[in-house]
């Protein structure tokens, strides 16, 4: 080598991003199935960038980055349909669909939309913004798909939240006027807040029991499809071991719909077998997986309430920055608390909604009356009814755009009925960064 030679320096041209080079979702079914543990790293790493900038629903999606990477790689979109409960966690989906370059406008004024849209891209079959709603709105599609003869795919997305709402278990009473229906239960223990309720815990139950005494033929034959070398790897991952990976659910069976799980949701070669075989059976089915609200980011894990949808933060420490002022909301809760310490008549209620309506005041305080119901605005404002009659002052606290789901009760058992409940309207106006599904600005036409 010449002394010139030595001299020079060679340039290391760092390695591209496989997320760069997703423009649709034909470029994962592209990629070399190992290279798919890094392209959901590269996601992972692209959300917390972005949203430290814009804010969003950061927790939710880093949950379910494995999930839609084998949705892409089974399915077909915008032929088949991914219908997303509430859309939140859609973020991954927008980016595999032709928006990665537009991800940094996310929540902007003329960017891309915190939800799913059907006017912003052709792959967001449905738009929505509230809970419940994807069970319905997918059976619709379903049955329309059967009635035209086509043989399109219906995948429903919901957390295990969604079926703490009443639609759900309506839509599921009619679950058995369709063939092919795919429903993917995304158990995390969490929607905003921590879940609460019968079902919440059945959900547990099922987790962390024991095997039942039998398990269906349509179970083992889905055992002998994902096994092989597959099935030491997942009997240590599922908390009661290999006997506990399907637990034939009667809880859903009996609303006609097969059960298959629980299994890992961020196990990608896992997913993608378990939904090739589920896109071969010819009735509906549900696929329960255990995933970790804010996984790849210790910040969100440690505070999953927090980061289920927040502001900028640091990316180092996940610190938010102060707000200079209380907000409205924590003036009711603190409030409210202190009205508490002398008025022994005075209870306080919210639908799965405790930090964002200030409430989580009132709970530390007085916890014996305070009462999460979950994601049930209209049974919460009925059971409020309930307290009045008891000659309780309930105070519900609920977002104005949720409680439009409510507004029958308004009428028909508060007013009528002269009952002594107190509204309390968290959100009223305009929701800039939400969009129009979170606007609350019919509250006082309606009331």
């Amino acid at each position: 080598m010449t002394k010139s030679d030595s001299s020079e320096t060679t340039t290391v041209t760092p390695p591209q991003r496989l997320l760069d080079g997703i423009h649709s979702p034909a470029d994962i079914k592209a990629l070399r199935e190992h290279d798919l543990p890094q392209l959901a790293q590269d996601v992972r790493d692209e959300l917390i960038r972005v949203l430290s900038q814009t804010g969003g629903h950061l927790g939710p999606n880093l949950g379910v980055v494995e999930l839609t990477i084998a949705l892409h790689r089974v399915f077909n979109t915008p032929r088949d349909r991914f219908v997303m409960d509430v859309s939140h966690q859609g973020y991954v989906h927008k980016m595999f669909t032709g928006r990665l370059d537009r991800f940094h406008t996310m929540r902007q004024f003329g960017g891309l939309n915190g939800f799913l849209l059907r006017t912003e891209s052709e792959h967001d079959c449905y738009g929505a913004g509230h809970a419940g709603t994807a069970l319905s709105a997918a059976l619709g599609m379903a049955v329309g798909r059967d009635l035209k003869g086509t043989d399109e795919h219906i995948v429903v997305i919901a957390g295990d939240a969604a079926f703490t709402n009443g639609i759900s278990y309506e839509a599921l009473n009619n679950v058995c006027q369709t063939k092919r229906f795919i429903v993917v239960l995304n158990d995390n223990e969490w929607s905003i807040a921590k879940n609460v309720g019968a079902i919440a815990n059945y959900f547990n139950k099922i987790v962390t029991s024991e095997m039942y005494s039998h398990l269906h033929d349509k179970a083992r034959q889905f055992v002998e499809t994902i096994a092989g070398k597959y099935a030491v790897e997942l009997a240590h991952k599922v908390e009661e071991g290999f006997k506990g990976l399907i637990v034939p659910s009667v809880f859903f069976e009996e609303f006609g719909l097969r059960y298959y799980g629980p299994i890992d949701g961020h196990d990608i070669p896992l997913l993608i077998r378990t939904f090739e075989f589920l896109k071969t059976q010819q009735e509906p089915v549900l696929l329960h997986i255990l995933t970790k609200k804010g996984k790849g980011y210790e910040p969100a894990i440690k505070q999953p309430d927090k980061f289920h949808g927040l502001g900028k933060y640091k990316i180092e420490s996940g610190e938010t920055a102060p707000t200079p002022t209380p907000t409205y909301s924590e003036i009711i809760g603190k409030t409210l608390a202190k009205f508490a310490d002398t008025n022994q008549k005075l209870v306080a209620i919210t639908a799965a909604m405790p930090s964002g309506t200030g409430l989580s005041h009132f709970a530390k305080a007085h916890p014996e009356r305070y009462f999460d119901v979950g994601i049930t605005e209209e049974h919460a404002a009925l059971f409020a009814c309930g307290l009045a009659t008891q000659g309780l002052t309930p105070f519900l606290a609920i977002y104005s755009t949720f409680f439009q789901r409510a507004y029958d009760m308004s009428i028909h058992d508060m007013a009528i009925q002269k009952l002594n409940v107190r509204l309390c309207m968290d959100r009223a106006g305009l929701s800039g960064d939400d969009g129009p599904t979170h606007h609350g600005l019919f509250d006082i036409g309606y009331l």
